[in-house]
């Protein structure tokens, strides 16, 4: 029995992609824990589905820049280390697997690597894009530079790098000099064993929209709330509903704002974040499912798992277009706009809410593509990298896994 530490800052209940890694090695009998964030009226530890769960730090998403980010997550790298070493040496654990951003969680790992664990690096966000769309920074900036020199020193360090899509496993091998073969593409697919729970319902006069997910300026909210009153000039009912976290904050006033500008405050509805079994369920009495995030460098080649889920469950999809989304997909299976125009957003979602016929097109070619891209079928990638590090005597790396 292997025994492993998976690492995240995050909501470990929320994170569907950390969530399926643990449960991955749980099923087949392995020992894992985790080490997450804590949510209101959440224990300090428990057990989900065969794993253990620690949480460690609560977080409000307020951050007033990018000192206090760091900060928060400074203490969660601290707390986190310390419970590490002191789990370690109890349970030796043979692989640790820490979840980007930020890359440099990876050094909680130093003291198990020197005793004999194997470290995986899953990048799941380029810390550097990141802060410089988030914080208004530019690449050529002191702090971004910082970043990037965290960047390379973390990928080096690790044993393997997981990586969230092809075109940033191609940007880091070229700026980090980094060996192909120590890093694969491991896309967060999604698990259909949820989604064929679902029944989808029928239209009921009103276009049912859904976005599930981060609420800020690069997800492009307000462009959402600013389609709605072009899509009602066609005379058609419109209900968007917002899942996710909705703090207090300059960004989510400015939506409040919006709204009553707009007049379009009973036409939006702003909901606490679901488990993923909940959601699915919202998916089956919905219509479409939006992307509108703008463009920019990180969020142009940022991949939605949101598109992946609206597939999976046979909703339309309406998306900003981006370079990552033109890299996976194309016109016959999402209705793009350009980003950040809302009234050619609108005219997509009534397009697709008028012409079924299409949209059913579109459903079932997305379909076709998530049959050859679930995680059933791609978790053998993950469980392979996982393996090969184990492999107690081997002087086989983890070769190059591609999606």
């Amino acid at each position: 029995m292997m025994k492993a530490c998976v690492i995240a800052y995050s909501f470990y209940e929320l994170d569907q992609r950390v969530r399926r890694y643990a449960e991955a090695l749980a099923a087949r009998g392995d020992s894992v824990d985790v080490l997450t964030l804590k949510g209101e009226r959440q224990g300090d530890t428990d057990v989900i589905d065969g794993v253990h769960v620690y949480r460690i730090q609560k977080r409000d998403h307020n951050e007033k820049g990018m000192m206090d980010y760091f900060l928060r997550i400074s203490k969660f790298f601290l707390k986190g280390s310390y419970l590490l070493v002191k789990n370690h040496f109890k349970r030796r654990y043979d692989v640790i697997h820490i979840n980007s951003v930020p890359d440099y969680l990876v050094f909680m790992g130093l003291i198990p690597k020197i005793f004999g664990s194997k470290i995986i690096l899953d990048i799941h966000d380029l810390m550097p894009e990141f802060f410089s769309q988030k914080f208004n920074k530019g690449m050529e900036s002191f702090y971004i530079k910082i970043l990037l020199f965290l960047e390379y020193i973390s990928v080096k360090f690790a044993d393997h790098n997981i990586i969230a899509n092809d075109i940033w496993r191609e940007k880091m091998i070229l700026r980090d000099h980094l060996d192909p073969g120590k890093c694969t593409t491991l896309l967060n697919y999604p698990d259909m064993a949820y989604y064929e729970k679902v029944v989808r319902q029928g239209i009921n006069g009103t276009i049912n929209i859904v976005y599930p997910g981060t609420i800020s300026h690069h997800h492009g909210i307000d462009i959402a709330i600013q389609a709605i009153p072009f899509i009602k000039k066609n005379g058609v009912k419109v209900k968007l509903r917002i899942y996710g976290k909705n703090t207090k904050n300059r960004y989510n006033d400015h939506l409040q704002s919006l709204m009553k500008e707009l007049d379009v405050a009973d036409d939006v509805e702003f909901l606490e974040p679901v488990h993923r079994e909940e959601l699915y369920r919202i998916y089956s009495r919905s219509d479409i499912g939006i992307v509108p995030k703008r463009d920019g460098v990180f969020s142009g080649e940022a991949f939605s798992t949101k598109i992946y889920d609206f597939m999976a469950s046979g909703l339309p999809v309406v998306a900003s277009r981006t370079k990552i989304d033109e890299y996976y997909f194309d016109d016959s299976m999402i209705s793009f706009f350009e980003p950040g125009n809302y009234e050619e957003m609108a005219k997509r979602v009534v397009d697709v809410y008028a012409d079924q016929k299409k949209a059913g097109e579109m459903v079932d070619k997305c379909k076709r593509y998530i049959d050859d891209n679930t995680w059933m079928k791609k978790k053998s990638m993950y469980t392979t990298v996982v393996d090969r590090l184990n492999r107690v005597g081997s002087r086989e790396e983890p070769s190059m896994i591609r999606s």
